[in-house]
C-alpha cells in the first residue's frame, strides 16, 4: 500500500550535483503522486488504500426466521422463493443489567423452555431442514439484557474483578455456539452483536476470543455492529472476515418520502460504509437489515413496531429498491440478513418489520437481479457441499406475519 511520504519518512539520499538530484527527483515524483492520489486518509490520520476490498462470491443472501415453535416446511420454502441462500437464526443469552456479570444460556436442554429457533435441537433441525432447501446457516448469538433495564450497548465495567468474570461468562456463551456453528456446517458465524462498551474498551479480549472461535469453527466471521458510529471504530475488523452492520440507517426525515429521497438519503452512508471498509480491508456485511411497514421507518428503521401507527406498505417496498439500487450493486458488499420471518402463529403488529406483499417482491427482485461482474465466476460450494449461491425459484405475491424489532422478541 502506498501512502505519502512524510517529511521525517523521506528516504534519505546521499548529496547530488545538480543534474543527478534533478534526475533523482524526476524518478521520485510519480511514486509521490501516486502516493497521494491513490490513498485516502480516514479518521484518526492513517493513511488506507481507497479502494475498499471485493466480496468473495457467492454473496450471502440471508433471511433471519423466528420461530416460537417449529414452523411448518410451507414457512422454510417461503424464505427459500424470496431467494435466499441462507436462514440466519438468532440465539440468546440473558443478562440481568447492563452492569450485571452473569449470563444465563437457553440451549433448550434439561427440559428448559425454548424459544424453538434459539434451542440447540430446533438450530441443528433447522441446519437440516434449510440444508434440503438449498439454503446454509447463519449463526447469530445475542445478548438480551433485561429486568434491571439499559441496552446491551452500555455493558461495561468500572471494578476490573467484573470485567473478567464478565469476559469469563462471555467466552463461555460464545464457544459454546462456535462449537454448534461447527457441528452444523454454519456458513457464518456472528460473534457478538451492539457491545460497543466493551469493543472499545477491551479489544484485547476481542482479539483472543476471535483465535479461541477460530480453533473451535472453520467458517467465517463477523461481528455486528450498531450502525451508529460503532461499525466505524471497532478495533479488531482486521482479526475478523467481514465488517458487520446493523443496518438501520436513517435515510429520510419526512413521512412516505419517494424512492428518490431514498437513494439519496444513502449516499452519505454508502460512503461511510465504503471508507471503513477500505480501512479495514474487509467487504462490508449487513448482519441485519429491516425496515417496518409503517410510515415513519424511513425516518427510524430501528424502532420497534407501535400498534397505533398506520402500515406503509409501499414505503416498506421502496425502502429495500432503495437499498438494492444503491448499497446492494457495489463489490465490496459480502451480503445482507433481511430482518425478520417470523411463523404464522406469531403475527402480532401489522406495521412490523416482516416483509408482506410489495416488500417481500422487493427483496425477491433484489436477490435475484443480476448479479454483479465480480459473481458472474463459477461459484464456490458451501460447507455441506451445495451450491452456496443456489437461487429458489420465484416467489408469488403472499401475507406474510409479523416480527418483532430488531434484536428482540415481541
Amino acid at each position: 500500500m502506498l501512502k505519502t511520504p512524510r517529511a521525517r519518512d523521506a528516504p534519505l539520499l546521499p548529496e547530488a550535483s545538480p543534474p543527478v538530484a534533478l534526475l533523482l527527483a524526476a524518478l521520485l515524483m510519480p511514486v509521490v503522486f501516486l502516493g497521494s492520489g491513490c490513498a485516502a486518509d480516514p479518521p484518526g490520520g492513517s493513511s488506507a488504500s481507497s479502494a475498499p476490498p471485493e466480496a468473495e462470491a457467492p454473496r450471502i443472501r440471508a433471511v433471519t426466521l423466528d420461530a416460537v415453535d417449529r414452523p411448518p416446511d410451507s414457512t422454510l420454502r417461503a424464505v427459500a422463493r424470496l431467494g435466499a441462500t441462507h436462514l440466519a437464526l438468532v440465539s440468546f443469552g440473558f443478562q440481568r443489567g447492563p452492569q450485571a456479570t452473569r449470563i444465563q444460556m437457553h440451549t433448550g436442554g434439561d427440559g428448559e423452555d425454548g424459544w424453538y429457533s434459539e434451542t440447540d435441537a430446533g438450530i441443528r433441525a433447522l441446519a437440516r431442514r434449510a440444508d434440503s432447501l438449498g439454503m446454509g446457516l447463519v449463526l447469530k448469538p445475542h445478548l438480551w439484557v433485561g429486568r434491571e433495564g439499559g441496552s446491551r450497548l452500555d455493558i461495561a465495567f468500572e471494578r476490573e474483578q467484573d470485567w473478567k468474570a464478565w469476559q469469563q461468562q462471555y467466552r463461555r456463551f460464545l464457544l459454546h455456539y462456535a462449537r454448534l456453528a461447527e457441528a452444523v456446517e454454519a456458513d457464518l458465524l456472528v460473534i457478538g452483536t451492539e457491545l460497543a462498551g466493551t469493543t472499545s474498551a477491551r479489544p484485547g479480549f476481542w482479539r483472543k476470543l476471535i483465535a479461541d472461535v477460530r480453533a473451535a469453527y472453520a467458517g467465517k466471521l463477523t461481528y455486528a455492529a450498531n450502525w451508529h458510529e460503532e461499525y466505524e471504530s471497532v478495533p479488531f475488523w482486521d482479526a475478523l472476515d467481514y465488517v458487520g452492520v446493523q443496518g438501520y440507517f436513517p435515510l429520510a426525515e419526512q413521512e412516505e418520502p419517494a424512492t428518490r429521497a431514498l437513494r439519496d438519503g444513502w449516499q452519505p452512508h454508502r460512503r461511510a460504509l465504503r471508507r471503513v471498509s477500505a480501512r479495514a480491508g474487509k467487504p462490508i456485511f449487513f448482519t441485519e437489515l429491516g425496515y417496518r411497514n409503517a410510515r415513519s421507518a424511513a425516518a427510524e428503521p430501528w424502532r420497534w413496531p407501535e400498534e397505533h401507527h398506520a402500515p406503509a406498505p409501499r414505503l416498506q417496498a421502496r425502502l429495500y429498491e432503495a437499498f438494492f439500487a444503491e448499497v446492494w450493486p457495489r463489490p465490496w458488499i459480502a451480503g445482507a440478513a433481511v430482518w425478520k420471518w417470523p411463523v404464522a402463529r406469531e403475527r402480532r403488529h401489522a406495521t412490523g418489520f416482516m416483509p408482506r406483499g410489495p416488500a417481500a417482491e422487493a427483496i425477491r427482485r433484489g436477490f435475484e437481479a443480476p448479479p454483479p461482474a465480480d459473481e458472474l465466476l463459477p461459484r464456490r460450494r458451501g460447507r455441506r457441499g451445495k451450491r452456496a449461491g443456489h437461487a429458489a425459484p420465484c416467489a408469488s405475491a403472499w401475507t406474510a406475519p409479523e416480527p418483532g424489532g430488531p434484536a428482540g422478541r415481541v
